[in-house]
């Protein structure tokens, strides 16, 4: 019974820790955040008010709840249920990241508002997103999944494999100290083009391996896929027997031109993925593919390409 009442204090006394170094990070973590807000705040003109935040050193996340974007005017802009980000460190690429948004949507008043041949349904839809970055530092390879849901209308997820990211990695990082050293200071004109030198000379680098895009209708795609063809003077089954035509010249495969037109018919899913090869940036991909256009058969067995719908 006494080792019990031990264990149990042993335990106790772990969570009561772990607890009050959540409450202190928390305390930090909204410190920086306002910082953050203020700034964009400045920039931008508009308000950011949240209801809450929470921060875990165990998941290393931070979640803000509940915020709400003001304009400048001091209309109601946009409200986001929650945003949260897993895994992110000031000092190294973390080998897992994610980034979370739940439940984004603009305010009905400030939708009412937009360019007449704005897209109401999907300036009315609540959006959620999801983006995660794996890296791993001994390799230098990279996946990146990018999945945004714009509920009851349709979905899009991309995943992507990356390999020599090493030299992106480390420019991010240093662009993202140097821009937290300058504080409320904005960096000066060679100092941005320093940075946007940086990136560019280390996308250079990248080696694609694998890319993957997917479309998925979540109900109101046909719907979606009206609205804007009404602006053409178009339906959706002169679409239809239009992509129909084109696809009958169209320099595609007859599994990809079926894989389309599969789509374009059912409107259900839609699907691209590509195995690239190996040892080759993303230049020299793109130039040898702009060689074999012309050439279907040929690009598909170079890129190893796969295309579903229906």
């Amino acid at each position: 019974m006494k080792k019990l009442v031990i264990a149990a204090a042993i335990v106790a006394a772990g969570v009561g820790g772990v607890s009050y170094a959540n409450h202190v990070a928390t305390k930090e973590v909204r410190a920086e955040i306002d910082k953050q807000l203020a700034l964009v705040s400045e920039q931008t003109g508009a308000t950011f008010k949240y209801a809450d935040l929470s921060a875990s050193v165990i998941s290393n996340s931070v979640e803000i709840s509940n915020m709400e974007v003001i304009s400048s005017e001091g209309d109601n802009v946009a409200s986001i249920q929650s945003i949260e980000v897993t895994g992110y460190e000031t000092d190294k690429i973390s080998p897992h990241t994610t980034f979370d948004v739940k439940s984004f949507q603009f305010n009905k008043d400030f939708v009412a508002k937009l360019p007449a041949d704005t897209n109401t349904m999907l300036a009315s839809a609540s959006y959620d997103l999801h983006s995660s970055l794996d890296y791993d530092e001994k390799s230098g390879d990279s996946d990146v999944v990018v999945k945004l849901d714009a509920k009851d209308i349709v979905s899009f997820n991309m995943n992507m494999g990356l390999a020599n990211t090493q030299a992106l990695m480390d420019a991010s990082l240093a662009i993202s100290k140097a821009q937290q050293a300058a504080g409320s200071e904005p960096l000066t004109y060679e100092q941005e083009l320093q940075q946007q030198t940086l990136i560019m000379q280390a996308m250079s680098k990248l080696e694609p391996r694998s890319v993957n895009f997917e479309l998925n209708n979540q109900g109101e795609l046909k719907a979606l896929l009206e609205s804007e063809l009404i602006k053409q003077g178009m339906s959706v089954e002169q679409m239809q027997m239009m992509v129909e035509q084109q696809l009958q010249q169209a320099p595609v495969t007859e599994e990809i031109a079926e894989a389309i037109s599969g789509f374009v018919k059912g409107l259900n899913s839609f699907s691209v993925s590509a195995k690239l090869p190996e040892g080759k940036t993303m230049m020299e991909v793109n130039q040898q593919i702009m060689m074999l256009i012309g050439q279907p058969e040929k690009l598909v067995e170079y890129i190893n390409l796969e295309v579903k719908g229906d």
